[in-house]
Formats: C-alpha cells, sequence, structure tokens
C-alpha cells in the first residue's frame, strides 16, 4: 500500500512539475508572441511615417486655399511648370514659344486672383509663388545653359 501511495504521490509530483513546465512554456510561446507584435507595429509605423514623408515631399509646395478658383490656378500653373519643364529637356524653341502664350494668361489670372487674397490664404500664396518662381528661373537658367 506505501507503493501505491508513493506512486501516486511520484505521478502527481510529476504531473504537477510538467504542468508548470507547460505553463512556463506558454509563458514563454507569450513573450515571444508580445516581442513579434511589437516589432511588427514597430516595423509598421515606421513604414506609415516614411509614406507621409513621401506623400508630403510629393505634394511639398502645393498648398490648398479656401477659394476654389485659387485651387484651379494652381493646378493650372502646375500643369504649366510640367509642360515648360518638358521643353526644356527637348530643347523644343517651337514649343517654348507657343507656351508663352499661356505663360501670359497665367500672369494675368495670378494678378486677379492676388486682389481675392486674405489672411492665410496670402502667406500660402506667397510661399508657393516664391517656391514656383525658384522652379521656373532654375528651368530657364538650364536651358540657357545648354544652347
Amino acid at each position: 500500500m506505501k507503493k501505491l501511495v508513493l506512486g501516486a504521490m511520484a505521478l502527481m509530483f510529476l504531473s504537477v512539475i510538467s504542468c508548470k513546465q507547460a505553463a512556463d512554456k506558454t509563458q514563454e510561446a507569450a513573450d515571444a508572441a508580445q516581442e513579434v507584435v511589437e516589432e511588427t507595429a514597430d516595423k509598421a509605423q515606421e513604414t506609415v511615417q516614411e509614406v507621409a514623408e513621401k506623400v508630403e515631399s510629393a505634394v511639398d509646395g502645393i498648398p490648398t486655399f479656401s477659394d476654389p478658383a485659387i485651387d484651379a490656378y494652381v493646378k493650372n500653373y502646375e500643369a504649366y511648370i510640367a509642360e515648360y519643364t518638358k521643353i526644356v529637356e527637348s530643347k523644343d524653341m517651337t514649343a517654348f514659344a507657343s507656351l508663352s502664350q499661356k505663360g501670359q494668361e497665367l500672369a494675368a489670372q495670378a494678378q486677379e486672383i492676388s486682389g481675392k487674397l486674405t489672411g492665410e490664404d496670402a502667406q500660402k500664396w506667397t510661399e508657393y509663388m516664391t517656391a514656383s518662381s525658384k522652379k521656373m528661373q532654375e528651368l530657364a537658367q538650364s536651358m540657357t545653359q545648354q544652347q
């Protein structure tokens, strides 16, 4: 009977130890999973920040205004700059001459728009036009250097 009781106690002891080991392994697995989740979250946050920075740099310098007419002008002006850039790269003087009419129209529109600006829009407008003028000067300079 003693052997049976001792055997049963030994079996219970082993069961308790193995359950404790299983609990320890479960805790280790949970800790490892937590680390993986945290690392993944950190990487995802970094990726989101990188994408946000890329988006911001893509639209950097192109503000939005409270007046839709001003936003439309800015879009037209950006298209003008893009076309101007292509002409400079292609060195097509004929296309450059035809683009001057569009530049004059945009200049007239800019005169009208500048009278409508108020407060924050005026500051955004000034910053945008300064940056755009700098781009145009650089393009004009590169065109004169190419010839």
